[in-house]
């Protein structure tokens, strides 16, 4: 049994905390205060872990050293539990926009921004998780295992994972690297642990909303493709395949919701992107062997409900 939904609580229940797309604004910097509405929240919320699904700041701000150090620190500082980060567009892919001054080599940053967060510290408490482990072809890749469920992260950025609006890094390196990302994202999946109870796979990039009529990108086809497809059919497969429950959980886009995809597969578009300055908790619950979840509003304390469409 599979249900997101009007599920009651039990003591064997796991909880972990997960946000996106922010700090957007001035509000949400107040609210994750340690005196801010969230701030409070999470200091008295019982939870194993934190995942924030990438797009640390407003895709309108220069991505300066200055301000992506500022907001780590600021997100970092939200608990005392692990902190787990998986990249977002807004951080490296869309640092060349021309509206920004300074403008920034979409490559160069996304080196800042890999030594900047995955450091020693991140990863002392990340080794804390039961069975963490970082994807050694590319370490922004985490899995680990919290009530039976198998947690995954990918490299799924937004602007279809650096394949548009390639405006000041060389095009021909940066088609590569997406290839290469492709190639370790599906590998990494692959090697889910066929032993879970149940799978939460967390990225940045709504692969959803964002779907085209295009072929799928590949090494032949680089440009004028759809670079989310191959994603969408690899969890599609996989959810079909495992026959146990799988939450997808992403930003990128402002509605805060839920929607099941098919029998087993389930995505969540966690609150932020100006819309929703708010964070959503998710309890696991073990029923004998099966693993459930509920999706609330840490602020509210009130279960979502809200239909993707």
């Amino acid at each position: 049994m599979f249900s997101l939904i009007g599920l009651t609580w039990a003591l064997s229940s796991n909880a972990f905390l997960v946000m996106g797309d922010m700090p957007y604004t001035p509000i949400d910097e107040m609210n994750l205060a340690p005196t801010g509405a969230l701030g409070k929240k999470i200091k008295t919320t019982e939870h194993a872990f934190l995942i924030h699904v990438g797009d640390m700041k407003s895709g309108s701000e220069p991505c300066k050293n200055e301000l992506l150090e500022k907001n780590k620190q600021l997100l970092t500082s939200l608990t005392t539990q692990p902190f787990i980060y998986t990249p977002g567009d807004n951080e490296w892919a869309d640092c060349d926009r021309k509206n920004l001054i300074p403008r920034y080599d979409e490559l160069e940053r996304l080196v800042y921004l890999k030594t900047l967060m995955f450091d020693d510290k991140y990863l002392e408490k990340a080794n804390t998780l039961v069975d963490f482990q970082q994807q050694p072809s590319m370490h922004e890749n985490a899995r680990w295992r919290l009530a039976d469920v198998e947690f995954i992260t990918l490299h799924i950025a937004g602007t279809h994972n650096g394949r548009r609006e390639v405006l000041k890094s060389d095009k021909q390196l940066a088609y590569q690297q997406a290839d290469t990302r492709d190639a370790n994202n599906l590998n990494w999946l692959a090697q889910a642990n066929p032993t879970a109870k149940g799978y939460v796979i967390a990225f940045q990039a709504d692969i959803y909303t964002h779907r085209t009529a295009q072929p799928a990108c590949s090494k032949t086809q680089p440009e004028q493709c759809d670079g989310f497809k191959v994603y969408r059919d690899a969890l599609a497969e996989f959810a079909n395949t495992v026959k146990k429950p799988v939450l997808v959980i992403h930003g990128d886009t402002g509605p805060y919701c839920q929607q099941p995809l098919s029998e087993n597969l389930t995505r969540l578009n966690v609150p932020g992107d100006f819309m929703f300055s708010d964070i959503a908790k998710v309890s696991l619950v073990q029923q004998d062997t099966d693993v459930t979840w509920q999706i609330n509003s840490l602020k509210s304390g009130k279960p979502l409900k809200r239909i993707c469409r």
